[in-house]
């Protein structure tokens, strides 16, 4: 596929996405709290979608000013403005026999490692068999360490009001390091322009919604799938946060001991 071709089918999915979900509570929503309230910052950010993202996929989507090195200073001295998020597909459940099921469920905000977690106790924590083969554990700890908030992303309304408003009326969410599905990742890109945020996305390997009827069952919460991130972009999103943990300790800042679930997020205290 050509760089023009691989250009017009994420438009058109975004698009696709955007003429779908209009009538829907998602979308009546962000026409009337976002862009109707905010047409300019609106406008701006579809075109600098259009010219940035338009032109040539990255590897990831990256959407922050300067280098990757200056993203990771900003981030450092942002605290839980940073917010790092993944779907609850990534959750285990049992199949075919096989596995655990996640203790808390699925289509939810909760952990209950997450809940528990406090860095630099002293002691270990058990775990639940399914948390040993979970990435929301790993990824959630790492946030946690670089002082950074720590989503599970559930349905499209709760994104909205979880992280959309929050960041665009009151600047609570000023940086994200999100893990989400393939065809989510256009419509995520263009709503956190339009936010003012700035982050990178990693999108699933395996496991991922194709089309608007499997987002529509997914954003319900019905998703008999696992997703999975690929090792080198679980290892590069791993790799971010240490990169901010280590920023943050050079420069004497104190690292948060545990999480406190506010509403759906979880805020580093």
């Amino acid at each position: 596929m050509s760089r023009r071709e691989s250009a017009l089918k994420r438009l058109a999915a975004l698009f696709e996405f955007s003429l779908k979900s209009l009538l829907r509570p998602y979308g009546r929503l962000f026409v009337r709290r976002v862009a109707l309230r905010h047409p300019l910052r609106t406008v701006r950010a579809l075109w600098t979608y259009c010219l940035t993202f338009g032109a040539s996929p990255p590897e990831h989507r990256l959407f922050f000013r300067g280098d990757e090195e200056a993203f990771v200073g900003r981030a450092a001295a942002d605290g839980e403005r940073l917010l790092v998020g993944t779907g609850f597909c990534q959750k285990p459940r049992r199949l075919n026999g096989k596995g655990y099921d996640c203790p808390v469920g699925r289509f939810n905000h909760d952990c209950l490692y997450l809940s528990r977690l406090e860095l630099d106790s002293g002691g270990g924590l058990t775990l639940h068999p399914a948390c040993f083969d979970c990435p929301v554990r790993v990824l959630g700890q790492a946030a946690l360490e670089a002082g950074a908030s720590f989503v599970l992303l559930t349905s499209a309304l709760d994104i909205a009001h979880d992280i959309l408003l929050p960041a665009l009326e009151e600047k609570r969410v000023g940086r994200v390091l999100f893990a989400v599905c393939p065809y989510s990742v256009e419509p995520m890109t263009l709503a956190l322009l339009v936010c003012g945020v700035e982050g990178c996305i990693f999108d699933y390997h395996n496991g991922f919604c194709t089309n608007y009827t499997q987002w529509l069952r997914a954003d319900g919460g019905d998703k008999p799938e696992r997703t999975t991130l690929s090792p080198p972009d679980s290892a590069r999103l791993i790799g971010l946060l240490k990169s901010i943990a280590a920023r943050r300790s050079s420069h004497g800042s104190a690292r948060p001991r545990r999480y406190a679930q506010v509403g759906h997020v979880f805020r580093p205290s």
